[in-house]
């Protein structure tokens, strides 16, 4: 079921992976710099803005990219004022998006929070790290993609205490480090200050079925549903758990409405993998 799981989880942590609502890719590759934090942000800049040549990723940018991107870059060094440069960042972390660079679309944003640190533009630099590591291939890296984006989420929270979406975000940093449970523990924290905060409730769902605690992964995309019938990533994830307690026609029911219900491509392809399985 390795193959149906990976589906499942994907598709899964995309409910809750966004601030900024951006396209979903896979990134290859990272630099192994970390973040300079505290007063220094000159040199934190320096620090950040130096990530793997695109060249270096596991897929090679096309002579079509590099000349976009190099174009975009120019672009960015040239503009003047605070509103031409985010919109020429913002172009260009598309186009890296849009080539499966996170990582590099991270530096390019965490580059330019060190330099004007606003709320909006530390959120963006963390929430780019938060999907490099979310795609990342690599655990190690992964693991420091998740260090660097837990610096801005923590730079964030100093801003704005009570934003319950930096802090589910910042929980799942922690899921693939020595101590997973920090993250649990965030989670918890942030159930307790809001109990029907559904990306938490979700997380707290997808942790359960990676550590194969079935049961508490279908209370809580049951609770879920209650809260949000049309939620369809969490009656994908409860059809999942259902499956595996070998709740069988109760997910086949679940997964069927997803699959004739849902407009989103990615779930169907899921529910369909999922009642394939359940045929074998």
């Amino acid at each position: 079921m390795n193959k149906t799981l990976a589906i499942i989880l994907c598709v899964g942590l995309g409910l809750v992976a966004l601030i900024f609502q951006l396209p979903k890719g896979n990134v290859s590759n990272k630099t192994e710099n970390s973040v300079a934090g505290g007063a220094n942000r000159d040199a934190a800049a320096k620090e950040t803005a130096r990530p793997e040549s695109e060249s270096s990723h596991a897929t090679p940018l096309t002579p079509e990219q590099q000349k976009q991107i190099a174009g975009l870059k120019v672009n960015l060094q040239n503009a003047k004022t605070e509103a031409q440069q985010v919109a020429a960042l913002e172009k260009l972390a598309t186009a890296f998006i849009g080539a499966d660079k996170y990582d590099s679309a991270a530096y390019y944003a965490a580059d330019y929070a060190n330099k004007h640190a606003s709320l909006t533009h530390i959120l963006r630099a963390g929430q780019l790290f938060f999907e490099a590591q979310t795609y990342a291939i690599n655990a190690k890296k992964g693991q420091i993609l998740g260090e660097k984006a837990r610096n801005y989420f923590e730079k964030a929270l100093s801003l704005d205490p009570n934003n319950l979406m930096v802090k589910t975000n910042m929980a799942m940093t922690y899921v693939d480090t020595p101590t997973p449970m920090k993250g649990i523990s965030l989670l918890r924290e942030v159930i307790e200050q809001e109990p029907t905060f559904v990306p938490a409730i979700f997380n707290l769902g997808i942790l359960a079925i990676k550590s194969n605690q079935f049961g508490k992964g279908q209370e809580r995309f049951t609770q879920i549903l209650k809260l949000e019938p049309n939620n369809y990533k969490a009656a994908l994830n409860l059809g999942f758990c259902l499956a595996q307690l070998d709740k069988k026609e109760e997910a086949k029911k679940i997964l069927k409405r997803v699959l004739n219900e849902s407009k989103d491509a990615e779930e169907k392809k899921a529910a369909n993998e999922l009642l394939a399985e359940m045929q074998h």
